[in-house]
């Protein structure tokens, strides 16, 4: 999953989201894997691209346990696999394809802007009808994750990674302060902002103190949607996530957005339960600031459940942590989760024998077999409700009915905008300018920040419409 330079986490805690962490040391970009199976019986072989992002994690899975069991299974086809650091993928792949150069299989949302431009710009191959000729069970993958690649009647891609958003806490330190652990269910509207910050504040210690200061709360901001659906309100257009784009512009200024984002602010400078410039950077020396022990409850999305995998109670200088819903700051805050899900694509324009050997890649990768393997390569949530069941059993320190309750529950969330935007990328710099600043500033004004975001937003999807319709 994941993901970019958006993810600015609230305290100025940046966070690298999507990388997974602690296996084995990636392959070199643009390796090409294993040889695998025996040629074909008239001694030639196709050859597919299958384009991947540099992971610990993903990579010996890909090459490792992936291509020889396919190459095995299909001794006529090759496959080609560039590893890329995710930063170039864009680059790379634009290149490949502006060239008719070969490549067959990707994710999308793997650099560039994501799924919304890459189905603008016409880059991806409808899938349904070849779902359709083969009777691809696709009722194994959770529906709401599917339904994201659903678009136009058309299934653009098949997911393989998918989260939602939610708070991580520390057992151990509620524990020493006699506090109650959270909430799993997401319907509970006990679990409000107000004692999200009362608990944060229960747990915070020498806030002055970089170096010796346990904080009660870490926020991370995901995207511009992030702070406002816990109060309550989506700033897209109703058919935006659909479409891709929003001409008529974002509304980022009645007063419940502008409270939200107050008070994410007020966590520092007001409630001062989360940590400062200063105090986030003694906190990543440390290894992360939820890694380190001192940080009570961090809001972030999914990918904590297989960064945070590695900590453990049995280790030390580890502990037990739990995950919660994320809290209601208003009653009508149902959408509260952001979700993320990466879908396997094929490339449009794709006839004939090379049509057919990516989907049939694409269909070998979707295996409950190789889907399971992926899961238990880095502890990564699964899309297929089978493997569900299994990845709910991982966490040591949480019964595997509540790690299904507060998991499940986000699926109530809301996709995020850095998928289902056009050219996301520019949007993401227009807010991200705003926001560092705003969130450096002690005196920052919500209402005065949000105002200038609504506004350069607004301008720019205005824009980014005409460009397009006229392309």
């Amino acid at each position: 999953m994941l993901r970019s330079k958006a993810f600015v986490m609230f305290g100025l805690l940046m966070v690298v989201a999507m990388l997974l962490t602690a296996c084995p040391a990636a392959a070199p970009a643009g390796d090409t894997g294993t040889e695998g199976g025996d040629a074909a019986a008239d001694g030639e072989q196709r050859e597919i691209v299958w384009m991947v992002r540099t992971n610990p994690v993903e990579n010996p899975w890909e090459q490792d346990i992936v291509i020889p069991a396919f190459e095995e299974a299909h001794p006529d086809i090759k496959v080609n696999l560039q590893i890329v650091d995710q930063p170039d993928i864009a680059v790379k792949r634009e290149r490949l394809i502006t060239a008719g150069e070969p490549l067959h299989v990707w994710s999308t949302n793997w650099g560039g802007d994501g799924f919304a431009s890459d189905r603008a710009r016409g880059l991806l191959t409808d899938l349904t009808p070849l779902i359709e000729r083969d009777n691809v069970d696709t009722s194994v993958f959770i529906p709401e994750v599917l339904a994201i690649y659903q678009n136009e009647g058309k299934t653009w891609g098949l997911p393989f990674l998918t989260t939602g958003s939610y708070v991580f806490y520390n057992m151990d330190l509620f524990d020493a302060a006699g506090i109650e652990y959270p909430p799993t269910d997401w319907n509970d509207k006990s679990w409000t902002w107000d004692r999200y910050v009362d608990i944060g504040k229960q747990l915070t210690e020498n806030y002055d103190d970089p170096t010796s200061a346990t904080f009660g709360i870490v926020q991370e901001r995901q995207n511009i949607e992030g702070p406002a659906m816990i109060f309550g309100q989506f700033p897209w257009p109703a058919d935006a996530y659909e479409t891709g784009f929003a001409p008529e512009g974002v509304t980022l200024t009645n007063p419940e957005t502008v409270e939200a984002f107050q008070r994410h602010h007020d966590l520092i400078y007001a409630d001062q339960v989360a940590p400062d410039d200063a105090a986030t950077q003694a906190l990543t020396q440390l290894g992360g600031a939820f890694q380190s022990g001192r940080v009570g409850m961090i809001q972030s999305g999914g990918w904590g459940w297989w960064i945070f995998s590695q900590i453990s109670d049995e280790v030390e200088g580890g502990f037990c942590w739990g995950v919660a819903p994320v809290p209601w700051g208003a009653d009508n805050a149902e959408s509260r989760a952001v979700i993320y899900t990466d879908p396997w694509v094929i490339t449009a324009g794709l006839e004939g024998q090379e049509l057919e050997d990516a989907w049939t890649l694409v269909k070998f990768l979707i295996q409950e077999d190789n889907a399971r393997a992926y899961m238990e390569a880095g502890n990564v949530p699964p899309t297929q409700h089978k493997l569900q069941e299994e990845w709910f059993q991982q966490f040591g320190c949480m019964d595997p009915d509540a790690v299904k309750e507060v998991y499940q529950g986000a699926f109530t969330g809301l996709e995020s905008s850095n998928h289902l935007m056009v050219r996301w990328d520019e949007l993401n710099q227009i807010w991200n300018n705003h926001l560092s600043a705003y969130f450096l500033d002690p005196d920052g004004d919500a209402a005065e920040v949000m105002a200038a975001i609504e506004a350069d937003l607004n301008d720019a999807l205005a824009r980014i419409a005409e460009e397009t319709e006229t392309q």
